[in-house]
């Protein structure tokens, strides 16, 4: 299946209304076909299939679907990349950076933090890479950084992920994100300080106390927001 016969199907699938409404929710940053995730499962199964998923990585292909306008073309690229975990190596780390510089939204940079922390329980000098991406000057990489560890639960390197919440400590909160531009201040803070609430809550399921005795240890320099994310399941 190439580009074409994606775009075909998603065309003769579309939705408007739905799209429209998908374009709102993303704060009008893309547009949107209008397809549920469910669907394009359904829609696009075959590239993803097991024989499909023991090809090598078609890097031109992400970067096709990565320059498409509609959305959904990022995340076929991210589920495309999810399938195709196994292969990849330290040598792919610059190329899924240079996919998260480009089009930066929550949705694609999310889709792409577990990535790393698959790579990095096969590759240990890829936390040294995410220490240096907690201090890069493009917050959407920090974020990256702070959730990689996400789906790791008892393999989390608590040292690791300590001292990537350190070093992004201290943004000045905000409620909300901003809808005028992607590197806004308040941009930066929010996704920050609820990308180190999310890490935190995560890991909690599995150590709670650890959780407890770090927040206690750093709350001063912790946003509101983070300490409502990270203790959310703590208490119940």
């Amino acid at each position: 299946m190439n580009l074409q016969q994606i775009k075909e199907i998603f065309e003769q699938n579309a939705d408007e209304e739905r799209g429209e409404r998908d374009k709102k929710y993303m704060r009008n940053l893309f547009s949107h076909y209008g397809v549920r995730a469910g669907e394009r499962d359904k829609l696009f199964a075959v590239l993803f299939s097991k024989e499909a998923s023991q090809q090598p990585i078609d890097w031109g292909f992400l970067t096709d679907c990565w320059n498409e306008p509609m959305r959904e073309f990022q995340y076929i690229a991210v589920w495309y990349l999810h399938t195709r975990k196994q292969q990849l190596t330290k040598v792919d780390i610059p190329k899924i950076k240079k996919l998260a510089k480009q089009k930066q939204w929550w949705d694609t940079i999310d889709g792409l933090c577990t990535l790393l922390g698959h790579l990095s329980q096969r590759d240990e000098s890829v936390k040294q890479i995410m220490l240096e991406w907690s201090k890069d000057e493009d917050f959407w990489i920090r974020r990256i950084a702070i959730q990689h560890q996400l789906s790791l639960k008892a393999k989390t390197d608590t040292e690791l992920l300590a001292t990537i919440i350190k070093n992004n400590l201290g943004e000045k909160e905000r409620s909300s994100p901003s809808t005028d531009g992607l590197n806004k201040e308040q941009n930066q803070a929010f996704f920050i300080n609820k990308a180190i609430g999310w890490a935190l809550r995560e890991y909690a399921k599995t150590n709670p106390n650890w959780v407890r005795q770090f927040i206690t240890a750093n709350q001063n320099n912790m946003a509101k927001l983070t300490i409502r994310e990270a203790t959310k399941h703590l208490n119940k």
